[in-house]
């Protein structure tokens, strides 16, 4: 209720007793409240007193941590150093009782051997000449006998070294390592050897001598790479177990999807992904694939990536980062299944492209920057001629694929061609070149074989779509400039359905995508400018899948469209 409605029939000085007893219960208690606010403040300021000393306390932790490490390092260098010096000491003192027995020995020998030598003499003369020496030859053979071996202590004090009575050495090992005795049984560890010699038993159990603080790094990367090496144990069991189990399964046939009538309304059946950083993201979805688990392959352009996703959307994996090494990516465009399994990527602004393997570990580099545009002439069969040096080189390779040869296909944007490869790497031959004529090309983007190893380029600067046969003839162009339906603006990416051989084409500008037959007639088309689910934003990629599914790479949206 309204204060002024309760008291308006109450006269002013009954008002002015309720305000002035109002004012003497809150003066009442104000000193109660300024307590209450001291009390708050003391607290605060005890708690920061106590943030500043737990600070001060982690700083000097910190430093006695550091102390204490340099300490031990330098108690196990000063017991090193003593220890030198009396392995040292008693060499020397071995040495030179060595030495003086070997003297001794080396005198007697001397002089048996030239009694012996006067002996054999003696006999060379004539007999009567020996006769008179007889005195003189027994007496040097009574020497030779008689004489008693010198006395040789071989007993001398051994160098050696224990462990025992040196138990801070273990201590201060221990602090810094976490190692030393009781060893464990395997793994990377410190010991003594025989020799009494401060070592480390690497994880391949290689000893490896040298100063303690380096071999202390080393037993620390040691042990890392085997905790490493036992989570990839644990791993690979955890997988043989899995295929175990998967065998015990009874066999499931799929049953075969019938070919799919592209003439049908075509509509977006789901999409997955949005703009960001993390996994399972988009930042520019271009060109795409699939691979023989039938998971989409997606180049992520703007965050340097290739990312592999389940039909749902679901993250499987990711690899690339920005950059010009080998492994790095710089603006990957397309990417392509070889061999079954491994990953051919179109790293267009590296001039190069790159094979990764299924789990992203680079394995080689295909091509490299061109140093000049490659210019090339018409000859009697449509083709074209080529400088040899060019063979190999990429100025902005944006297309690639894979025929059922294992030969590498890449539409090189930059020098009006598509050059093709074996298996190996090595350039086999090359198709088109600058132009407008059939058979030639003005900036070609994607690319696409279908089951005859016919070769379909998206000859974006001429807004058509050329079809070559497998040893690069021309065959037909499909489409021409213009908005209507089988015409293009700019044709940026072509797939063909395995079942079929229809051929989808997306077009960039157009916000669309256009079905055609294998010999070019216009049967179908979807898409339209938007950002609704059902609408593309500057579409890029197209891939179609055994099952007749086609999938877009909706570039502005940062989605994949599934039709």
């Amino acid at each position: 209720m309204c204060a002024v409605t309760q008291h308006k029939n109450h006269s002013t000085k009954e008002v002015s007793e309720a305000v002035a007893a109002l004012k003497a219960k809150v003066d009442a208690l104000r000193p109660k409240i300024s307590m209450n606010m001291y009390s708050l403040k003391q607290a605060l300021t005890k708690v920061k007193s106590t943030m500043r000393e737990v600070n001060v306390d982690a700083q000097v932790s910190s430093r006695k941590v550091s102390g204490m490490i340099e300490a031990c390092v330098a108690a196990v260098r000063e017991k090193e150093k003593e220890l030198t010096n009396e392995v040292e000491k008693k060499r020397r003192f071995n040495t030179e009782v060595i030495n003086s027995q070997k003297e001794l020995l080396e005198g007697e020998l001397t002089s048996m051997l030239t009694g012996k030598e006067f002996i054999e003499k003696a006999f060379i003369g004539s007999e009567t000449e020996v006769l008179c020496l007889e005195p003189q030859i027994m007496a040097k053979m009574d020497e030779l006998i008689s004489g008693d071996a010198p006395a040789i202590n071989s007993e001398v004090d051994r160098l050696s070294f224990s462990s025992t009575g040196h138990e801070n050495i273990f201590k201060a090992i221990e602090v810094l390592g976490k190692v030393g005795p009781p060893k464990p049984e395997r793994g990377p560890r410190m010991m003594v050897d025989e020799n009494g010699e401060l070592v480390l038993l690497d994880n391949q159990g290689h000893v490896i001598r040298g100063d303690t603080k380096e071999l202390l790094a080393l037993l620390r990367k040691n042990i890392i790479e085997e905790e490493l090496r036992q989570e990839e144990e644990v791993r690979k069991k955890l997988e043989e177990e899995a295929a175990r189990l998967k065998a015990l399964e009874p066999p499931r046939t799929p049953t075969p999807l019938p070919p799919r009538d592209f003439t049908q309304l075509i509509t977006t059946s789901r999409t997955f992904g949005h703009h960001g950083v993390e996994p399972g993201m988009f930042n520019g979805p271009v060109g795409l694939c699939h691979n023989d688990k039938g998971y989409v392959v997606v180049c992520d352009v703007h965050n340097n990536r290739i990312q592999v996703v389940r039909p749902d959307g679901t993250y499987v994996l990711g690899f690339g980062v920005s950059g010009t090494a080998v492994g790095e990516l710089n603006g990957p465009n397309d990417v392509a299944i070889f061999g079954g399994r491994n990953f051919l990527v179109a790293d267009t602004y590296n001039d190069r492209v790159q094979l990764f393997a299924p789990t992203g570990r680079f394995i080689r580099t295909i091509g490299q920057k061109a140093r000049r545009r490659a210019m090339f002439m018409q000859n009697i069969s449509g083709g074209a001629k080529k400088p040899d040096a060019m063979e190999g080189l990429f100025d902005k390779p944006f297309g690639v694929c894979v025929n059922s040869k294992s030969q590498i296909l890449v539409s090189d944007m930059g020098n009006h061609r598509v050059q093709v490869f074996e298996k190996n790497g090595e350039f086999a031959r090359q198709i088109g070149g600058k132009g407008e004529d059939p058979g030639f090309f003005m900036y070609p983007y994607g690319i696409a074989v279908d089951t005859d190893d016919n070769v379909f380029v998206c000859d974006l600067g001429n807004s058509r779509v050329q079809k070559f046969s497998s040893e690069g003839r021309f065959l037909r162009a499909i489409g021409c400039k213009g908005e209507g339906k089988g015409e293009f603006q700019q044709p940026r990416s072509v797939t063909v359905d395995p079942k079929t051989g229809c051929i989808a084409v997306v077009d960039t500008a157009l916000h669309r995508v256009q079905i055609f037959t294998n010999e070019g007639k216009h049967i179908n088309v979807f898409g339209s400018r938007g950002k609704d689910e059902k609408k593309f934003n500057s579409p890029c990629g197209i891939a179609a899948d055994a099952d007749g599914n086609i999938y877009v790479s909706d570039f502005r949206n940062n989605r994949i469209h599934v039709i």
